[in-house]
This record gives structure tokens, C-alpha cells and sequence, in this order.
């Protein structure tokens, strides 16, 4: 987390804005300001032999932080770990997964944490688009259990590349997946340091020998493919469909491209957070006395 903080962009101008550098003094006044926090989750794991194991919080985090300071609202720590278990790779290291139970009481914990303090709007923001079926459960649960409303945001760039479609230039080679056009080009500018440009190929999924004829792989999703063009739900692992970790063509990134796209992406983010800023929630349980 500090080593995403070091070398991400613009960190000064996002000083005031994280908790992790407040005392409780900067969280008081936030809270006499706005009841909506943001909290940035992200994932460590392999993205192919060029870019670094944590890119996908590198986009949580910056997303989240460009938008916090557009649209005014604190930023929680970044929880860099999520539910990567299909990246667990046996010869390409790095990978870090958490459970799915386990994600969801750490942010489960969080939120609670939040809504004790007195936030009542909390925004769950991914940049790995695996964790939201995790989020989905948390926001739900806190909801239900505290009255608080809560959100989930994809920071990845999976949801967003067909609302940037004019912005790319490889619409047919899975910009928006891992590793591929968009992620690279945000890699590229959030920490060019931990990017090795030299080992971009172009690689796209293929579809696995036991599928049955009609069968079509053509995402870098763990979780489904088609049949006849119908989608099916199964469980993969990344090495089935994918030679190296990379799903798309990272030879098209450019910082430059992702400086357009991201601004693009967090000015809607912002825009929405302004949208929910005024909506009046009430608490009906802030304690949390199963905190030990």
C-alpha cells in the first residue's frame, strides 16, 4: 500500500484526502463536511510478464483518488488484496488471494468501522472486477445490518472500455481485460518504474481443448464461457485459456492514452458521488460490539 502511495501520481495534491495520513482530528472535520467515504480495493496477482502484480490497486487507488479530489469526500486505506484465486498460477508467481469469506470480513470490518465513526455512505471501489460479487454481499450485508447505504464501483477497466471506445484503438482485441490495451496504458502512467515494455506481446485467450464443439472463449474471465453464443458459468483457472497472464494487446498502451481515459472514468465517478452526497440516510445501529 505505501509503495502504491510512493509512486502513484499527483500525491500531494491527494494528502488531505487519505485517512491513512490523517489523525482523528482531519477525520472529525471530514465528517462535519460529508458522511460519504470511499474505499479503494484492489488485487495483487500476475499480469503476465510486463506489468506489475499489484497494477489492479495502482487503478483502484488512483481512480478513487482523482475522484475524491473532484468531487470533495475522504479516501480509507486501500485494501490491496482481493479474490484472485483463478490467477493462482503454478510456474508464473506472484499471485496473492484472499477467500471470498475472508474478503468479505475484512470489508465487512471496514464498513462497519466506517459507520461507527459516523459515515453513512460508503463507496466500495474495485479495480478488480472479481472482487464485486464479494462487494455485492458486504454493501448488502451493512445495509441491512446498520441502515447504512452503500455502494460498489468498478475502477477496472473491463466495465468501462465501451465507454471509451473513441479513446482505443484495439476494440476487437479485449482492451479492457488483463493486461491488455487500457490497463497497460494506465500502468504506464501511474508507475512507469515497475512497467518492463520490452516483454508487451499481443496474446489473446484461447478455448480449451475439453470444451465442446461450439464452445467459444473469448474473454479472460475465470467464470464463463460461450456455447453457441450462449454463456455458460464454470470454474477455470487463468493457465487454461491464457499462455501468459496477458489477455489483449498491451503494444497499443500509452500513458498519454491513459491520461484521456482515466479522466474520463473519474470524472463520471465523481460526478456520481456528488449525485449520492446529499441523499439523507439514517443509522440504525452504529456500534460495533462484535469488533473483537
Amino acid at each position: 500500500m505505501n509503495n502504491v502511495n510512493a509512486q502513484c501520481c499527483n500525491e500531494e495534491k491527494y494528502l488531505k484526502y487519505r485517512m491513512f495520513d490523517m489523525s482523528w482530528v482531519e477525520v472529525k472535520e471530514w465528517l462535519e463536511k460529508t458522511d460519504t467515504v470511499i474505499v479503494p480495493v484492489g488485487s495483487i496477482e500476475q499480469h503476465g510478464p510486463a506489468l506489475p502484480c499489484g497494477v489492479d490497486s495502482y487503478a483502484g487507488y488512483y481512480v478513487c483518488m482523482e475522484a475524491a479530489v473532484k468531487a470533495e469526500v475522504p479516501v480509507a486505506p486501500l485494501m490491496p488484496y482481493g479474490y484472485s484465486c483463478f490467477h493462482m498460477r503454478p510456474n508464473e508467481p506472484g499471485t496473492i488471494t484472499l477467500r471470498d469469506e475472508t474478503l468479505f470480513n475484512v470489508l465487512y470490518d471496514i464498513g462497519r468501522s466506517l459507520v461507527f465513526h459516523g459515515f453513512k455512505k460508503i463507496i466500495f471501489s474495485t479495480g478488480h472486477t472479481s472482487n464485486s460479487a464479494t462487494i455485492d454481499r458486504v454493501i448488502r450485508a451493512l445495509r441491512y445490518e446498520t441502515g447504512a447505504l452503500c455502494f460498489g464501483w468498478a475502477a477496472d477497466t473491463e466495465v468501462f472500455s465501451t465507454m471509451c471506445a473513441d479513446l482505443i484503438e484495439g476494440a476487437d482485441q479485449l482492451p479492457g481485460w488483463h493486461a491488455g490495451e487500457i490497463e497497460a496504458s494506465l500502468a504506464m502512467l501511474v508507475c512507469p518504474d515497475s512497467v518492463h515494455k520490452e516483454r508487451f506481446v499481443k496474446e489473446l485467450p484461447h478455448t480449451p481443448d475439453w470444451m465442446p464443439e461450439g464452445s467459444t472463449k473469448g474473454s479472460g474471465s475465470g467464470f464463463g464461457f460461450e456455447y453457441k453464443g450462449f454463456p455458460v458459468r464454470v470454474a477455470m483457472d487463468q493457465q487454461e485459456y491464457d499462455n501468459s497472464g496477458i489477455a489483449g494487446n498491451p503494444l497499443l498502451a500509452s500513458a498519454e492514452k491513459a491520461e484521456k481515459i482515466y479522466e474520463r472514468m473519474t470524472s463520471l465517478f465523481a460526478e456520481f458521488i456528488k449525485g449520492i452526497k446529499p441523499i439523507q440516510v439514517e443509522i440504525k445501529k452504529r456500534d460495533f460490539p462484535e469488533r473483537y
